[in-house]
């Protein structure tokens, strides 16, 4: 009887190992607490500077991976002197956009307007919120992303679901990106 008991607690654990779910929703703060991000697995941070359209420009990271899928919040507090400078501004938001689709080597499929919630105390205003979605390929392997850019006070924030075609399921995608809101 043992073996039998010891049997059926090997398979039900099993089971429980195959019922858990791919994606494990939380929502979390993200952009040092600019917004908050409904993520589909705990986020690790990382930081790095780079180079946009003539500016170096400390970017940090929330990532979250699942499978081969990422799901990122990058973001820069941008300096005043960009932010004094409404072309310079445009510039730099551009690029952001641009990135995105660089990093595909990709077509843009749409770019849309579309909105950010803020709380109603959240005086900070709301430059840009726009959608992108671009196919290409990363390793090799036919991919695609998801993407929000917003340009909130002087916070520049890129929420991004990115993986191959044939895992990132798109309700996915959608449900990371949709969930940022400003508090």
């Amino acid at each position: 009887m043992p073996s039998l008991l010891r049997l059926f607690f090997v398979l039900a654990l099993g089971l429980l190992a195959a019922c858990s779910p791919k994606f494990n929703w939380r929502e979390m703060p993200a952009a040092d607490g600019a917004i908050r991000v409904t993520f589909p697995a705990r986020p690790k941070p990382d930081r790095r500077d780079v180079d946009i359209a003539g500016h170096t420009l400390p970017l940090s990271f929330d990532i979250a991976p699942v499978d081969t899928s990422i799901f990122a919040v990058g973001h820069v507090v941008l300096p005043e002197s960009i932010m004094a400078d409404p072309a310079e501004l445009a510039k730099v938001a551009d690029a952001f956009e641009e990135v995105l689709r660089a990093n595909l080597r990709g077509t843009l499929a749409h770019r849309r307007d579309v909105t950010l919630r803020q709380a109603p105390a959240d005086t900070r205003k709301l430059e840009r919120a726009v959608e992108v979605e671009v196919h290409g390929t990363v390793a090799n392997a036919p991919s695609w992303l998801l993407g929000r850019v917003y340009l909130l006070g002087n916070h520049l924030i890129e929420v991004v679901a990115l993986g191959r075609e044939d895992e990132l399921p798109r309700d996915a995608a959608e449900t990371f990106v949709q969930s940022a809101r400003a508090d």
